[in-house]
């Protein structure tokens, strides 16, 4: 990785109104990505965009498709005993066979642009975890802070029990062959309550075909099964809720600082160093994952100028995300636009990602139609 010193020099240039202008662009750009990315997900054909993208998505999808059917499945095995005959109640306990999934796909449900956009976060997050794991077992002084493993054992218990949860839930983020992993807990409430829904109307449906129970029986007990999943996952906090939870114990501990998001950023713990940047700026994790995560880096330069980071704190993330690969003219030329801006103009341009998301994201959705006319 090349050195942050490289970078220290303040670089001039034109007027912020350009990053501003990058920012907005890759905004544009990164919709129309998701866009391409979610037909792309679902196509049958051999041509495809990014080949290996889309199999960790696939393979993502189908584990936690499986995964919701399964519990659906093994609740409403115990729902229906008394109602159902032998022969549905062992079709639905043999997990090998699968019921909701064949459903959905021909039924086309299953291409939600909210769980595509989830799927492609979990990918490219994976990514960052591991060019940082990588990069540390290449040059150990990189993460010889030990942070994290400070924070386990933090005298501040809030610190402490928040770091232990991530560890948890971080462990259950990686598939076999440490390949990326996506559960009910990292969806959104609203991509949660779709999904289970989805697949208990398609578990219903075979039911429906294979045996006729007494419709208002079979509804009822499905929609038991359905609700009783919800309001357990509601009561498990994802790996967002946690971070955040984190980073506010650190704020209120006092060990939130630059040096600390470097440092998490350098151990892996990206969501945690996400997540102090979202307290900074004051906007929800959703929002500083989508600036994170662009591939174009200028929202990125927003986010960290506005959360105001020094400047050697900002070149040494900007030289680990959105890529840690990227090429070092493409790091300088982010480094200029982050001298650019100011901090006050930084924190200005990133208000709509303060608003309700479903306000924003309404606002962004008669936006586009309104140029398309």
């Amino acid at each position: 990785m090349d050195s942050v010193d490289s970078l220290a020099a303040p670089a001039g240039g034109p007027p912020s109104g350009g990053v501003l202008a990058d920012a907005a662009r890759a905004a544009r750009t990164g919709r129309i990505r998701l866009e391409i990315l979610a037909r792309d997900l679902f196509r049958t054909d051999d041509v495809r965009i990014d080949e290996a993208r889309r199999t960790r998505m696939r393979a993502m999808l189908d584990g936690l498709v499986r995964a919701t059917e399964g519990r659906l499945r093994r609740d409403l095995v115990k729902r229906l005993e008394a109602a159902a005959p032998a022969s549905v109640l062992m079709a639905l306990g043999n997990m090998t066979l699968p019921i909701a999934r064949p459903v959905l796909e021909s039924a086309g449900t299953l291409a939600d642009a909210d769980l595509v956009a989830a799927l492609a976060r979990r990918v490219d997050e994976h990514r960052l975890v591991v060019q940082a794991r990588v990069a540390a077992m290449q040059d150990p002084t990189l993460v010889a802070r030990g942070l994290f493993a400070g924070l386990l054992v933090q005298a501040n218990t809030e610190v402490a029990n928040a770091a232990r949860q991530i560890a948890e839930l971080t462990a259950a983020r990686f598939g076999p062959f440490e390949e990326p992993a996506l559960g009910l807990t990292d969806l959104a409430e609203a991509v949660q309550v779709r999904l289970v829904w989805r697949v208990a109307a398609a578990v219903r449906h075979w039911i429906d075909l294979h045996d006729r129970i007494a419709g208002a029986v079979a509804d009822r007990a499905v929609a038991a099964a359905g609700a009783a999943m919800l309001a357990d996952t509601a009561a498990r906090p994802g790996l967002d809720r946690a971070a955040m939870a984190l980073a506010r114990g650190m704020l209120r501990a006092g060990i939130a600082d630059d040096e600390a998001t470097v440092a998490l950023a350098a151990e892996g713990q990206v969501a945690v160093a996400v997540a102090s940047l979202a307290l900074r700026v004051g906007i929800g994790m959703a929002a500083a994952w989508d600036m994170v995560l662009d591939p174009d880096g200028a929202r990125l330069v927003l986010l960290l100028r506005a959360a105001g980071l020094e400047r050697s704190a900002a070149a040494a993330l900007l030289l680990r995300w959105p890529d840690a690969a990227a090429p070092v003219d493409r790091i300088g030329d982010r480094m200029a636009g982050y001298d650019m801006i100011s901090h006050a103009d930084a924190h200005a341009a990133i208000d709509l990602h303060r608003l309700d998301p479903a306000y924003a994201a309404a606002l962004d959705a008669l936006a586009s139609g309104m140029t398309r006319q």
